[in-house]
């Protein structure tokens, strides 16, 4: 006897009482979705939040591949790893918002307004006109920082704008007395100790301890001696980030 005449179908065959799911890919997906039988409930206001999430964190924060990067403080998650610390948080200065302030930098403060007053006296601008270009130009460098790193400086644009030219000015002198011939001479005028110069140069390139590099090109436009530190400033960069080696053979 086959299968067909003893159970009425063919082997396998789905019970009529049963309800069958349409797979018809042009209905709406929702409508093949069975609700499990039972009575009908309210939702709470707070369940109502929690759906309504997910429509919110569907639509919202897309990534944008055009965008540009933004300077802010590194993922907590890699904040939590000691190993990790030394490539984002600063050892002897602080530069730009993200550490500004913080206890452990007070002392670094003095070092930055000496450096910065040699480099106004240096590159011999005007230290009002410096300063009044930087609050003229603020609003666009805070758009290079995300915004949650700039929250306790939203209505503070003095405070924000003073920081940016002490700290621009004091990176333009200290990369630019590396290609002093006599720096030791420099650096007994500075009452700066050579090892604490070395600890600076490593902490100006770390991930939280960043400039908008626009402040520095600012800080140099005034001045036609601008130019030799912001040479200064691009080999820096050129040497630390490309080619260390190379730039031990050229000294």
């Amino acid at each position: 006897m086959s299968s067909t005449e003893e159970g009425g179908g063919a082997v396998g065959a789905v019970s009529t009482d049963q309800p069958i799911i349409n797979n018809n890919t042009n209905n709406n997906p929702l409508e093949t979705i069975i609700p499990i039988q039972g009575r009908n409930f309210t939702f709470s206001d707070s369940e109502l939040r929690n759906l309504r999430s997910l429509d919110v964190a569907f639509d919202g924060d897309q990534l944008d591949p055009s965008a540009k990067p933004l300077i802010q403080r590194v993922p907590s998650t890699l904040g939590r790893q000691e190993d990790f610390k030394k490539y984002f948080k600063p050892k002897v200065i602080s530069i730009g918002p993200l550490h500004h302030g913080d206890s452990a930098f007070l002392e670094s403060e003095k070092l930055k307004l000496k450096l910065a007053a040699h480099f106004v006296k240096n590159i011999g601008a005007d230290k009002d006109t410096l300063y009044n270009n930087m609050k003229t130009e603020i609003d666009g460098f805070k758009k290079c920082y995300h915004p949650k790193g700039l929250e306790k400086y939203s209505n503070d644009d003095e405070k924000l704008a003073w920081m940016f030219f002490v700290d621009g000015c004091a990176i333009l002198q200290a990369v630019y007395m590396l290609s002093v011939k006599d720096i030791d001479h420099t650096l007994s005028e500075l009452f700066i100790k050579n090892e604490l110069l070395t600890f600076v140069y490593s902490d100006l390139l770390l991930l939280e301890n960043l400039l908008p590099f626009p402040v520095l090109e600012l800080l140099t436009s005034s001045r036609e001696n601008g130019e030799k530190f912001m040479k200064a400033i691009i080999r820096f960069i050129d040497v630390t980030v490309k080619g260390p080696q190379s730039h031990q053979q050229d000294r």
